[in-house]
This record gives structure tokens, sequence and C-alpha cells, in this order.
């Protein structure tokens, strides 16, 4: 099923996401658009998502007057590419499912962030946490370096975290040169 989705603002990182401050969340919106910028993407472009079984297209987009210029010079691919897919993923989790980030994980437990019921994440130090959320980011995607192959190695890394076996984790890669969402959902039984 393909289905036009609404657009997925870069400003509202700002709030829905108790795991954001407004000072990391300005930082993950200019690395997104440094990736889109590199891969020739304007304000607007429209991301493919593939989300479990449906495809959505998704407009991404930020306020006007973002110094593109400052930007260039600010990141490179080697920072850039993560923050950016979080900040896509974190959008993404918040509009496609019940939840939010809550919280950023610590390592080894092999994801980025615990996730919280979006209902019960109203900014409380103690929301409970509810899932997991590990994201890989892909500049443009290549014969080696594939997002189908991305998943699968994630999927494999968030084992680390399984030891409870109840917390479903959701998987994210974001590829800035089509650009693509792919993000799967292993339930803590699979």
């Amino acid at each position: 099923m393909t289905d036009a989705a609404g657009d997925l603002i870069l400003d509202s990182l700002k709030t829905g996401i108790p795991s954001l401050t407004e000072t990391k969340a300005n930082l993950l919106k200019e690395a997104c658009i440094w990736c889109l910028t590199q891969c020739g993407h304007g304000n607007g472009v429209s991301m493919e998502c593939s989300l479990w079984t449906e495809i959505f297209h998704h407009p991404i987009k930020w306020l006007q007057g973002v110094d593109i210029e400052g930007m260039l010079r600010a990141y490179n691919a080697d920072d850039a590419v993560e923050c950016g897919a979080e900040a896509l993923s974190l959008l993404l989790i918040r509009e496609k499912t019940d939840f939010t980030a809550i919280t950023r994980a610590a390592k080894p437990s092999g994801i980025d962030y615990w996730l919280g019921y979006k209902n019960n994440a109203a900014n409380s130090l103690f929301t409970k946490q509810d899932a997991r959320l590990e994201i890989s980011g892909i500049l443009k995607e290549s014969v080696t370096n594939r997002t189908g192959r991305r998943i699968k190695m994630k999927l494999s890394q968030t084992k680390a975290s399984d030891k409870s076996g109840i917390f479903p984790v959701f998987v994210s890669v974001i590829e800035f040169g089509q650009p693509r969402a792919e993000l799967v959902r292993k339930d803590g039984s699979d």
C-alpha cells in the first residue's frame, strides 16, 4: 500500500520527544539538513518510508531562514549522518507509533533510545521504558552498504538488551541519497 503522509517537520523535534533538549533537537535538525543538502535535496523533499508492510511518502520540511552555508562548514559525513538519521527516526517513531523517545540508552545495550508510550511521557523523569529503538544512517546507499543489510546487522546488535524478552525493538535505517527510511519492529518474544 502506498500512501501520501503528513509532513515531517524538523523544527518539531523540540516538542513531544522528552529525550531531546532544545539544543540537541537543533543539532539533529541541522545535521539532517546537511545530509539532505549534500545529496542534492531541498526543503520539502519527499522521503519514501517503508514501515512494516506499508509504504508512505513524507515530505521533510524545516522553517525558512536556515544558514545552509554555515551548516555545510559545521558538519562532515562522520557526525552528520548518524545525527541526521536520529532526527528522522525520532520523528517517524513519534508520528507512526504509540511511542516517543524518553531517554538515551547506555552502552553496551545495543540500542540508541528507550521509548515510552506518548500518552505517559509528559516530561516525567520516571516514565516507564516500554520499547527500544536502534538507529542507523547511510548518506548514499552502495552495493556493499544497503538498508536491508544494515537492518539485519542492527537487529542482531539489539540482542544485547533482549534479556527481559518483553520490550519490542524498533530498528530504523535512514538513507539520504533517495531519501528513504526503513523501519522494522521485532517483538520481545520473537
